[in-house]
Protein backbone atom coordinates (compact mmCIF):
# COMPACT_ATOMS: atom_id res chain seq x y z
CA UNK A 1 0.00 0.00 0.00
CA UNK A 2 0.76 3.57 -0.79
CA UNK A 3 2.16 5.62 2.21
CA UNK A 4 2.91 9.22 2.51
CA UNK A 5 4.59 11.62 5.25
CA UNK A 6 5.09 15.09 6.18
CA UNK A 7 8.39 16.78 4.36
CA UNK A 8 11.17 17.18 6.74
CA UNK A 9 12.66 20.01 4.62
CA UNK A 10 10.56 22.79 5.49
CA UNK A 11 9.61 24.96 8.70
CA UNK A 12 6.30 26.36 9.53
CA UNK A 13 5.75 29.71 11.19
CA UNK A 14 2.38 32.25 11.64
CA UNK A 15 2.37 35.12 9.82
CA UNK A 16 -0.70 37.85 9.67
CA UNK A 17 -2.48 35.15 10.96
CA UNK A 18 -1.46 32.27 8.58
CA UNK A 19 0.56 29.34 9.18
CA UNK A 20 3.06 29.38 6.70
CA UNK A 21 4.79 26.36 5.33
CA UNK A 22 8.34 27.14 4.42
CA UNK A 23 9.85 24.85 2.31
CA UNK A 24 13.50 26.20 3.08
CA UNK A 25 15.07 23.54 0.41
CA UNK A 26 13.28 24.63 -2.48
CA UNK A 27 12.48 28.51 -1.79
CA UNK A 28 8.56 27.77 -1.99
CA UNK A 29 5.82 28.81 0.83
CA UNK A 30 2.67 28.24 0.88
CA UNK A 31 -0.68 29.06 3.59
CA UNK A 32 -2.23 26.06 5.17
CA UNK A 33 -5.70 25.74 6.29
CA UNK A 34 -7.04 24.12 9.12
CA UNK A 35 -7.80 21.37 7.33
CA UNK A 36 -4.37 20.52 5.91
CA UNK A 37 -3.19 21.61 9.35
CA UNK A 38 -4.81 18.46 11.14
CA UNK A 39 -3.92 16.51 8.07
CA UNK A 40 -0.11 17.16 8.50
CA UNK A 41 -0.45 15.98 11.96
CA UNK A 42 -1.80 12.74 10.88
CA UNK A 43 0.75 12.38 8.42
CA UNK A 44 3.56 13.30 10.37
CA UNK A 45 4.51 9.48 10.82
CA UNK A 46 4.78 7.26 7.73
CA UNK A 47 1.03 6.38 7.07
CA UNK A 48 -0.94 4.71 4.26
CA UNK A 49 -2.96 6.97 1.94
CA UNK A 50 -5.93 6.17 2.30
CA UNK A 51 -6.24 6.32 6.26
CA UNK A 52 -7.53 9.60 5.63
CA UNK A 53 -10.65 8.79 2.75
CA UNK A 54 -11.22 7.34 -0.14
CA UNK A 55 -10.39 9.12 -3.32
CA UNK A 56 -13.10 12.63 -4.12
CA UNK A 57 -13.83 13.02 -0.03
CA UNK A 58 -12.48 16.19 0.91
CA UNK A 59 -9.81 15.30 3.47
CA UNK A 60 -8.41 13.04 0.13
CA UNK A 61 -8.43 15.82 -1.99
CA UNK A 62 -6.77 17.85 0.43
CA UNK A 63 -3.71 14.97 1.16
CA UNK A 64 -3.59 14.75 -3.34
CA UNK A 65 -3.09 18.33 -3.25
CA UNK A 66 -0.32 18.26 -0.34
CA UNK A 67 1.28 15.68 -2.64
CA UNK A 68 1.32 17.50 -5.51
CA UNK A 69 3.32 20.13 -3.95
CA UNK A 70 5.40 18.43 -2.06
CA UNK A 71 4.18 19.30 1.10
CA UNK A 72 3.64 15.55 1.54
CA UNK A 73 5.84 12.63 0.28
CA UNK A 74 5.48 9.44 -0.81
CA UNK A 75 7.84 6.77 0.04
CA UNK A 76 10.19 5.92 -2.42
CA UNK A 77 9.91 8.74 -4.08
CA UNK A 78 12.69 11.04 -6.02
CA UNK A 79 11.70 13.37 -2.68
CA UNK A 80 12.21 11.23 -0.20
CA UNK A 81 15.64 10.49 -1.60
CA UNK A 82 15.88 13.87 -1.04
CA UNK A 83 15.25 14.55 2.08
CA UNK A 84 16.90 11.11 3.34
CA UNK A 85 20.18 12.81 1.80
CA UNK A 86 19.51 15.80 3.22
CA UNK A 87 19.13 14.56 6.99
CA UNK A 88 22.24 12.07 6.40
CA UNK A 89 24.18 15.27 6.10
CA UNK A 90 22.50 17.88 8.22
CA UNK A 91 20.38 15.51 10.80
CA UNK A 92 22.65 16.08 13.84
CA UNK A 93 22.99 19.87 13.41
CA UNK A 94 19.07 19.72 13.83
CA UNK A 95 16.66 21.65 12.18
CA UNK A 96 17.56 25.19 12.61
CA UNK A 97 20.89 24.58 11.35
CA UNK A 98 19.35 23.07 8.00
CA UNK A 99 16.95 26.01 7.89
CA UNK A 100 19.65 29.00 8.27
CA UNK A 101 21.95 27.10 5.23
CA UNK A 102 19.48 26.57 2.79
CA UNK A 103 16.95 29.39 3.40
CA UNK A 104 19.91 31.65 3.13
CA UNK A 105 21.31 29.69 -0.21
CA UNK A 106 20.93 31.64 -3.72
CA UNK A 107 20.05 29.66 -7.40
CA UNK A 108 19.96 30.47 -10.62
CA UNK A 109 17.16 33.01 -9.80
CA UNK A 110 18.45 35.50 -8.22
CA UNK A 111 19.79 38.48 -9.71
CA UNK A 112 22.40 40.80 -9.08
CA UNK A 113 22.17 44.97 -9.67
CA UNK A 114 25.13 46.14 -11.66
CA UNK A 115 27.35 48.79 -9.35
CA UNK A 116 25.38 51.99 -11.19
CA UNK A 117 21.94 50.75 -10.90
CA UNK A 118 22.62 49.42 -7.18
CA UNK A 119 23.51 52.91 -6.28
CA UNK A 120 20.36 54.12 -7.34
CA UNK A 121 18.35 52.00 -5.58
CA UNK A 122 19.86 52.96 -2.63
CA UNK A 123 20.20 56.15 -2.95
CA UNK A 124 16.17 56.26 -3.50
CA UNK A 125 15.58 54.03 -0.60
CA UNK A 126 17.91 56.38 1.47
CA UNK A 127 15.69 59.30 0.90
CA UNK A 128 12.45 57.23 2.46
CA UNK A 129 14.47 55.22 4.83
CA UNK A 130 17.57 56.80 6.30
CA UNK A 131 20.53 54.30 6.87
CA UNK A 132 21.54 53.37 10.30
CA UNK A 133 24.53 55.19 11.87
CA UNK A 134 28.21 53.22 11.24
CA UNK A 135 28.75 53.22 14.52
CA UNK A 136 28.30 52.72 18.35
CA UNK A 137 29.03 54.47 21.12
CA UNK A 138 27.97 55.34 24.85
CA UNK A 139 29.03 58.95 24.94
CA UNK A 140 28.07 59.45 28.65
CA UNK A 141 30.58 56.66 29.41
CA UNK A 142 33.99 57.14 30.49
CA UNK A 143 36.53 56.82 27.73
CA UNK A 144 40.21 56.26 27.95
CA UNK A 145 41.98 56.89 25.13
CA UNK A 146 44.38 53.81 24.00
CA UNK A 147 45.36 54.43 20.73
CA UNK A 148 49.29 55.16 20.04
CA UNK A 149 51.27 55.32 16.96
CA UNK A 150 50.81 52.27 15.01
CA UNK A 151 53.27 52.92 12.59
CA UNK A 152 55.82 52.18 15.13
CA UNK A 153 56.59 48.24 14.87
CA UNK A 154 60.14 48.08 16.88
CA UNK A 155 59.10 46.26 19.42
CA UNK A 156 56.53 43.99 17.79
CA UNK A 157 58.00 40.17 17.56
CA UNK A 158 57.15 39.30 14.39
CA UNK A 159 55.88 42.39 12.48
CA UNK A 160 56.17 40.72 8.76
CA UNK A 161 52.61 39.48 7.39
CA UNK A 162 53.97 36.17 6.47
CA UNK A 163 56.19 35.58 9.67
CA UNK A 164 53.12 36.06 11.47
CA UNK A 165 51.05 33.92 9.21
CA UNK A 166 52.92 30.57 9.89
CA UNK A 167 53.67 31.46 13.48
CA UNK A 168 50.01 31.90 14.52
CA UNK A 169 48.99 29.06 17.04
CA UNK A 170 46.05 28.44 19.32
CA UNK A 171 46.98 29.59 23.01
CA UNK A 172 45.13 28.20 25.90
CA UNK A 173 47.24 28.90 28.52
CA UNK A 174 48.38 32.83 29.62
CA UNK A 175 50.44 33.72 32.17
CA UNK A 176 49.42 36.06 34.80
CA UNK A 177 50.49 39.28 33.08
CA UNK A 178 48.84 42.03 32.51
CA UNK A 179 48.75 43.32 29.37
CA UNK A 180 50.40 46.98 28.46
CA UNK A 181 47.18 49.61 28.03
CA UNK A 182 49.09 50.38 24.73
CA UNK A 183 49.09 47.43 23.14
CA UNK A 184 45.50 46.38 23.90
CA UNK A 185 44.80 49.97 22.14
CA UNK A 186 46.33 49.46 19.09
CA UNK A 187 45.06 46.16 18.56
CA UNK A 188 41.39 46.53 18.75
CA UNK A 189 42.14 49.59 16.34
CA UNK A 190 43.82 48.07 13.66
CA UNK A 191 41.29 45.00 13.65
CA UNK A 192 37.94 47.07 13.88
CA UNK A 193 39.27 51.47 13.88
CA UNK A 194 38.62 53.35 10.72
CA UNK A 195 41.14 53.94 8.52
CA UNK A 196 39.21 56.50 6.65
CA UNK A 197 35.23 57.55 6.39
CA UNK A 198 33.70 58.39 2.67
CA UNK A 199 30.88 60.95 2.97
CA UNK A 200 28.13 60.42 0.49
CA UNK A 201 25.25 62.50 0.83
CA UNK A 202 22.96 59.98 -1.02
CA UNK A 203 23.52 56.51 0.47
CA UNK A 204 25.33 57.89 4.35
CA UNK A 205 28.84 57.33 5.89
CA UNK A 206 30.77 54.48 4.93
CA UNK A 207 33.72 53.82 7.30
CA UNK A 208 36.49 51.57 5.68
CA UNK A 209 38.83 49.42 8.01
CA UNK A 210 41.24 46.70 7.32
CA UNK A 211 38.72 43.85 6.94
CA UNK A 212 35.85 43.66 4.62
CA UNK A 213 32.43 44.68 4.59
CA UNK A 214 29.14 43.17 2.55
CA UNK A 215 28.24 46.72 1.13
CA UNK A 216 30.66 48.46 3.98
CA UNK A 217 28.00 48.58 6.22
CA UNK A 218 30.39 47.29 9.03
CA UNK A 219 27.86 45.41 11.10
CA UNK A 220 30.31 44.26 13.87
CA UNK A 221 31.10 45.79 17.33
CA UNK A 222 34.10 44.99 19.42
CA UNK A 223 34.01 44.44 23.25
CA UNK A 224 36.69 44.18 26.01
CA UNK A 225 35.56 42.09 29.29
CA UNK A 226 38.93 43.29 30.91
CA UNK A 227 40.71 41.17 33.88
CA UNK A 228 44.22 42.49 33.65
CA UNK A 229 45.64 45.24 31.77
CA UNK A 230 47.85 47.84 32.70
CA UNK A 231 45.71 51.21 33.15
CA UNK A 232 42.51 49.75 33.40
CA UNK A 233 40.14 48.81 35.93
CA UNK A 234 38.60 45.49 35.68
CA UNK A 235 35.69 46.41 33.58
CA UNK A 236 33.60 45.57 30.33
CA UNK A 237 34.71 48.66 27.87
CA UNK A 238 33.50 48.96 24.42
CA UNK A 239 35.75 49.84 21.67
CA UNK A 240 34.83 53.26 20.35
CA UNK A 241 36.29 53.98 17.12
CA UNK A 242 34.57 57.44 16.35
CA UNK A 243 35.90 58.51 19.72
CA UNK A 244 39.12 56.82 19.17
CA UNK A 245 39.15 54.49 22.54
CA UNK A 246 37.60 52.32 24.92
CA UNK A 247 34.15 53.36 26.82
CA UNK A 248 33.62 51.66 30.27
CA UNK A 249 30.45 50.20 30.39
CA UNK A 250 30.07 47.67 32.91
CA UNK A 251 31.13 46.29 36.17
CA UNK A 252 33.45 42.89 35.35
CA UNK A 253 31.64 39.28 35.69
CA UNK A 254 32.03 37.37 38.76
CA UNK A 255 34.48 34.42 37.99
CA UNK A 256 31.82 32.22 38.01
CA UNK A 257 29.27 33.53 35.90
CA UNK A 258 32.56 34.66 33.03
CA UNK A 259 33.66 30.71 32.95
CA UNK A 260 29.76 29.98 32.41
CA UNK A 261 29.66 32.65 29.88
CA UNK A 262 32.62 30.48 27.78
CA UNK A 263 31.30 27.38 27.94
CA UNK A 264 33.53 26.50 31.77
CA UNK A 265 37.00 26.32 30.09
CA UNK A 266 38.69 28.36 32.20
CA UNK A 267 41.87 29.12 30.14
CA UNK A 268 39.22 31.31 28.55
CA UNK A 269 37.95 32.96 31.87
CA UNK A 270 40.86 33.68 33.34
CA UNK A 271 42.43 35.37 29.87
CA UNK A 272 43.86 38.55 30.64
CA UNK A 273 41.27 40.19 28.00
CA UNK A 274 38.45 38.77 26.54
CA UNK A 275 37.82 40.64 22.94
CA UNK A 276 33.88 39.95 22.42
CA UNK A 277 31.67 40.16 19.12
CA UNK A 278 28.66 41.27 18.41
CA UNK A 279 26.82 42.06 15.14
CA UNK A 280 24.20 45.25 15.10
CA UNK A 281 21.89 43.48 12.72
CA UNK A 282 20.10 46.92 11.26
CA UNK A 283 23.21 47.97 9.44
CA UNK A 284 23.71 44.96 7.70
CA UNK A 285 19.83 45.06 7.00
CA UNK A 286 19.33 48.23 5.73
CA UNK A 287 21.71 47.15 2.75
CA UNK A 288 20.49 43.92 2.08
CA UNK A 289 17.38 42.49 2.32
CA UNK A 290 18.08 38.92 1.38
CA UNK A 291 18.34 36.25 3.83
CA UNK A 292 21.66 35.47 2.76
CA UNK A 293 23.20 38.87 4.27
CA UNK A 294 23.35 36.77 7.38
CA UNK A 295 26.06 34.52 5.83
CA UNK A 296 28.04 37.77 4.62
CA UNK A 297 28.06 38.80 8.90
CA UNK A 298 29.34 35.33 10.00
CA UNK A 299 32.16 35.97 7.29
CA UNK A 300 33.23 39.51 8.14
CA UNK A 301 33.57 37.85 12.07
CA UNK A 302 35.64 35.62 10.64
CA UNK A 303 38.19 37.99 9.08
CA UNK A 304 38.05 40.55 11.86
CA UNK A 305 38.85 37.97 14.14
CA UNK A 306 42.07 36.74 11.68
CA UNK A 307 42.70 40.06 11.85
CA UNK A 308 42.93 40.03 15.40
CA UNK A 309 44.53 37.12 15.64
CA UNK A 310 47.34 37.90 13.20
CA UNK A 311 48.01 41.27 14.81
CA UNK A 312 47.97 39.73 18.38
CA UNK A 313 50.58 37.00 17.17
CA UNK A 314 52.58 39.76 15.50
CA UNK A 315 53.01 41.36 18.84
CA UNK A 316 54.00 38.46 20.40
CA UNK A 317 50.91 37.98 21.66
CA UNK A 318 49.05 34.26 22.57
CA UNK A 319 45.61 34.19 21.26
CA UNK A 320 42.70 31.94 19.63
CA UNK A 321 38.90 32.72 19.38
CA UNK A 322 36.02 30.14 20.37
CA UNK A 323 32.66 29.74 19.90
CA UNK A 324 31.38 27.44 22.58
CA UNK A 325 29.85 30.12 24.10
CA UNK A 326 26.76 30.68 26.41
CA UNK A 327 25.48 33.61 24.26
CA UNK A 328 22.55 34.11 27.25
CA UNK A 329 25.16 34.75 29.53
CA UNK A 330 27.26 36.88 27.75
CA UNK A 331 24.43 38.93 26.44
CA UNK A 332 23.78 39.57 30.34
CA UNK A 333 27.85 40.39 31.17
CA UNK A 334 27.84 42.94 27.52
CA UNK A 335 23.71 44.21 28.64
CA UNK A 336 23.55 43.94 24.40
CA UNK A 337 19.95 43.34 23.16
CA UNK A 338 20.16 39.34 21.82
CA UNK A 339 17.38 40.24 18.61
CA UNK A 340 19.61 43.12 17.71
CA UNK A 341 22.68 42.79 18.24
CA UNK A 342 23.90 38.79 18.90
CA UNK A 343 26.60 37.45 19.96
CA UNK A 344 28.79 35.71 17.69
CA UNK A 345 32.04 34.89 18.96
CA UNK A 346 35.24 35.66 21.57
CA UNK A 347 38.80 36.05 21.19
CA UNK A 348 40.75 35.39 24.36
CA UNK A 349 44.12 37.43 24.52
CA UNK A 350 46.99 37.67 26.90
CA UNK A 351 51.22 36.59 27.14
CA UNK A 352 51.99 32.56 26.15
CA UNK A 353 51.98 30.72 29.75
Amino acid sequence: MERVKVAEYAAMFWKGGDLIWDDYLHHRQFALTAESESILRWFSLWRELSSIGEPGQLHRAIADRLLDEKVLIREGSAEHYEETRLLNEWGAWGAGTRYHHFASRTDESVTYLDPASDHVAFADKAKIEPPPVPVKTFPQRPITVTVPDIRDLSHWSRPGLVDALFARRSVRRYSTAPLPLDILGTLVDIAAGPIDVIENEETGSVVRKTSPSAGARSPLELYAHVNRVHGLQPAVYHYASARGGLERIRPPARPATLRRAVGDQPWLAQAPVLLIYTAVLERSRWRFESRRAYRDILLEAGHVSQTVLLTATAMGLGSVTATALCDAVIEQILGVDPISEPVLAVTALGYPG
